[in-house]
């Protein structure tokens, strides 16, 4: 595993959370990482799609009041914002984890995209778990449908190394949520247990 996992890894212990048995879920083809199960995701379209609500979180230095104001770095009765450390910076969890990038795509191009990966991810079912063959089938045409009705609220997004062969990540915003909800081709992933 790479960088990516490690910083993850860390990420996750200063969480508090326990990682003896977390899953990471790495791309098939390129096994670059890509989500874990220490997200909570729902599954949809036949199991071929999983969702994962993601959160904005910040990330940096503390700024720690030690009950002497400003004297030692804490909030002075004058400071409204309570002297803000200016190396904090808020950032959305799942692509500060995982490193996505963010790009473009027409609805014409997606649908080509998809259409030559769902073709790689049919041929690898069909190799390494052929039960889930027509189950992908179904969902992965739910799924272009459900992508055609709503690309305009779509973003994509690629993982750290810009493979655009691979797994794009899907992400939108549901109602009344501040941060995106990632969309993840689940038949296009191996889970690998730490």
């Amino acid at each position: 595993m790479t960088r990516n996992l490690n910083l993850f890894i860390r990420q996750k212990l200063n969480e508090g959370i326990n990682i003896n048995h977390i899953q990471i879920y790495v791309d098939a083809f390129s096994g670059e990482e890509i989500v874990s199960d220490s997200f909570n995701m729902e599954e949809k379209f036949e199991g071929v799609i999983g969702e994962v609500q993601s959160q904005d979180i910040v990330k940096g230095a503390l700024n720690v009041d030690v009950g002497a104001g400003g004297h030692f770095g804490g909030k002075n009765e004058d400071e409204e914002d309570g002297g803000v450390d200016d190396q904090a910076q808020k950032v959305n969890n799942i692509i500060d984890a995982f490193k996505y990038a963010e790009t473009q795509f027409t609805k014409a191009d997606y649908v080509t995209y998809f259409k030559a990966y769902a073709k790689k991810v049919k041929a690898y079912l069909e190799a390494n778990k052929p039960n889930r063959v027509a189950s992908f089938q179904k969902g992965a045409g739910e799924f272009i449908k459900w992508v055609s009705a709503n690309f305009n609220d779509l973003q994509f997004y690629c993982p750290e190394s810009y493979d655009m062969e691979n797994h794009i990540v899907l992400g939108y915003y549901k109602e009344g949520q501040a941060s995106p909800a990632f969309v993840y081709i689940l038949d296009g992933l191996k889970e690998v247990k730490m």
